[in-house]
């Protein structure tokens, strides 16, 4: 049996993505646990070369991090190093097929499931962005819950109902066999299913500069919450005018030595986000200024920025890089199918029906406008009502 062992942090939601898809796997793994620990951080600072968690290793070689994983799983290679077979047999037709696992996606198949639908649900991972979330305010019935705890919440009460999963697929198409969705997944394998209710709500926008996907994990990263910890003492950028932007900016205050906060506009975050900010003792500001590129061999050296008003470009030394520019919606799979807005938000009525019969869409992937949890958890339960009512008028 192959070993797997798991760098983690407490509250690391890539790390309680990648031990989830593990354990939707029945996959034993050894986690080892480095919060507070900096021998075990260095240490696996050393063998991976990363500054960033979780990472993995099957048998002493290095996976890398959760989106590795995931994509080891979503092409069939994590079973096939396991030595394991091809995963759960599926259904020839089911009545849905749910794609995501957020609020939206899990509402609709727990609804479908009530309805004594057979009910399939497809996802990279657990939560969506619910589980990237540090903490959730706003929604009902809580009066602060940390997001991969609600995101657990959803998956537990989801578990209750006759719900097949497919955790760790990556969906890569979607077409039409007469009434019958085809549902097409990067492993090779595909989904038959009556109704298709499309929750895959959105994903982080990265920069698209040279020396960014190089030097992903090795400095330039996406939690700050997850890494922050691991530059401590250092030098970085927070590159992002929002919300995310400035909470990076401020929870790198305490960390960091110095933080150059990168935007191309004015700042675009709640006001009393933009005055902790400005009372940070540790953050420059660079308005009006865009990477151009992200320098290092093996890790973060530093980043060239342009001034956007004046075309003057300057090298900030850094050691690392936190991208924190913006979602766009995970429609790719349905852009040939479906009509979507000019982001790519997928075009819904108010019962969350598409321009195609029988696939319908609910949450952050489409084109409603207010992005709110308890909004998409709404929009998934009224998607699976919409789907039950077609299914009864085709029979």
């Amino acid at each position: 049996m192959a070993q797997i062992e798991i760098y983690t942090k407490q509250w690391c939601p890539y790390c309680l993505k990648a031990k989830a898809l593990l354990h939707s796997k029945a996959i034993v793994y050894d986690e080892v646990d480095v919060t507070a620990d900096e021998a075990r951080q260095a240490e696996m600072v050393e063998r991976s070369g990363m500054r960033s968690v979780p990472q993995i290793f099957i048998d002493g070689a290095r996976v890398g991090g959760y989106d590795d994983l995931a994509r080891l799983n979503a092409t069939g290679e994590l079973d096939r190093r396991l030595g394991r077979g091809e995963g759960a047999p599926l259904r020839d037709v089911y009545d849905v097929a749910v794609i995501g696992a957020g609020p939206a996606g899990l509402t609709a198949a727990m609804y479908a499931a009530r309805k004594n639908l057979s009910t399939l649900v497809i996802a990279m991972d657990i939560g969506g962005q619910v589980g990237l979330t540090a903490e959730v305010a706003n929604y009902p019935g809580f009066d602060l819950v940390a997001g991969p705890d609600l995101a657990d919440r959803y998956h537990d009460q989801a578990a209750k109902y006759e719900i097949a999963e497919l955790i760790g697929e990556r969906v890569v198409g979607l077409s039409l066999d007469g009434r019958c969705k085809v549902v097409n997944l990067e492993s090779g394998r595909s989904v038959r299913a009556a109704t298709v209710i499309i929750a895959t709500g959105v994903q982080k926008r990265r920069l698209d500069v040279p020396g960014e996907r190089s030097l992903t994990g090795r400095g330039v990263v996406y939690c700050s919450t997850c890494d922050g910890p691991l530059f401590k003492g250092l030098t970085i950028a927070v590159v992002g005018a929002g919300n995310s932007g400035l909470e990076a900016a401020i929870e790198m205050d305490a960390v960091a030595a110095k933080v150059y906060l990168v935007s191309i506009e004015g700042w675009t975050g709640d006001a009393i986000l933009q005055d902790k900010v400005s009372a940070a003792r540790h953050v420059e500001s660079l308005r009006f200024h865009e990477p151009v590129e992200i320098h290092g061999e093996t890790e973060v050296e530093g980043m060239t920025v342009r001034d956007v008003r004046s075309g003057e470009t300057r090298r900030l030394d850094l050691d690392g890089v936190f991208i924190e520019v913006g979602l766009f919606p995970n429609s790719e799979f349905a852009l040939d199918m479906l009509e979507t807005n000019e982001v790519g938000e997928i075009a819904v009525d108010k019962r969350g029906a598409t321009g195609v019969r029988g696939v319908f869409a609910a949450g952050d992937v489409t084109d409603n406008r207010d992005k709110q949890i308890v909004v998409a958890a709404g929009e998934g339960a009224r998607a699976a009502l919409a789907a039950f009512e077609y299914l009864v008028k085709q029979q």
